[in-house]
């Protein structure tokens, strides 16, 4: 009998498109098996006291310590394709946060922000504000691939320019991104980051001015790319994937006011730590 050879390689062929479909397929990402992975290995470390405890965090913390590491600062290299920003951002952007008790259960519950990972052995930047939790019994930090870490010290903190430098417990060969020796305005920026429990999620946008933050002075970066409550913390980074800021807040808009309500959303101010405040954590000579 005749062996069909054309309608057997078509048929590799089309098995061949099958298969680099299934492995084209984009990560499907569970928010809420994300959160309980955080809660359980955090609540064993706890557990274990590993790391500082809440109280001393929150006591370094407020000394607010300059330190004398000199984090990697990069000019700009050759951009990098949106999906490679994803990656690579993704890669090093961590769930920084806290264990607390609700007044219902016995059970801890995570809270969790961003940081982005610095080195290898777990320098991470993230937020002061961050924490700064009264009802913290636990802090840490887990991540892209899963992984949880205590946090083992506070290296550096500044409430005025709302931002730390903490190092994580026994982290090693961690994937990192470095800091950009600059942002301009009008210079198109992206972030992976936490909005409302909406994990891991990318946006993009571009620098679009640097103004001081009325109380405290602190020079501060202002940009178009989306976030939300839950990315504080978060890396903002440029088009080679090098960070030139940290998210921090938002400011919503409104045109009128009625009745103690404000009405007509115009235009939400996404405000971030810029570079000049990440480099203030150095100690002066």
């Amino acid at each position: 009998m005749r062996f069909p050879v054309k309608r057997f390689l078509l048929f590799l062929a089309a098995f061949g498109l099958a298969a680099a479909q299934v492995e084209a397929e984009p990560e499907v990402i569970d928010d809420k098996a994300l959160l309980r992975s955080f809660e359980a290995q955090l609540g064993t470390l706890h557990k274990e006291s590993v790391g500082l405890s809440a109280p001393e965090l929150r006591r370094i913390l407020r000394t607010e310590p300059k330190t004398d590491l000199a984090l990697e600062e990069v000019a700009s290299r050759d951009p990098l394709t949106r999906p490679e920003l994803y990656r690579k951002a993704k890669a090093a952007t961590l769930f920084v946060g806290h264990l607390y008790l609700c007044n219902d259960c016995d059970r801890f519950h995570g809270s969790a922000a961003g940081g982005v990972i610095v080195s290898p052995d777990g320098l991470a930047l993230t937020n002061f504000h961050v924490l700064d939790s009264a009802r913290a019994r636990a802090y840490g930090a887990m991540t892209a691939d899963g992984k949880a870490y205590a946090v083992g010290e506070v290296l550096a903190a500044s409430r005025k320019h709302d931002v730390a430098l903490i190092r994580l417990q026994e982290a090693q060969n961690l994937p990192t991104l470095s800091l950009a020796d600059k942002a301009e305005v009008g210079e198109s920026i992206h972030l992976v980051s936490h909005p409302d429990s909406h994990y891991f999620t990318f946006s993009s946008g571009m620098v679009s001015r640097y103004f001081l933050q009325p109380k405290t002075k602190a020079p501060r970066l202002q940009v178009t790319a989306p976030f939300a409550r839950g990315s504080s913390g978060c890396g903002i980074v440029n088009d080679s994937g090098q960070i030139v800021g940290l998210v921090t807040s938002t400011n919503s808009i409104y045109y009128t006011q009625k009745d103690n309500r404000q009405e007509n959303l115009q235009m939400v101010v996404n405000t971030c730590v810029s570079l000049q405040s990440i480099r203030a954590l150095r100690k002066t000579e």
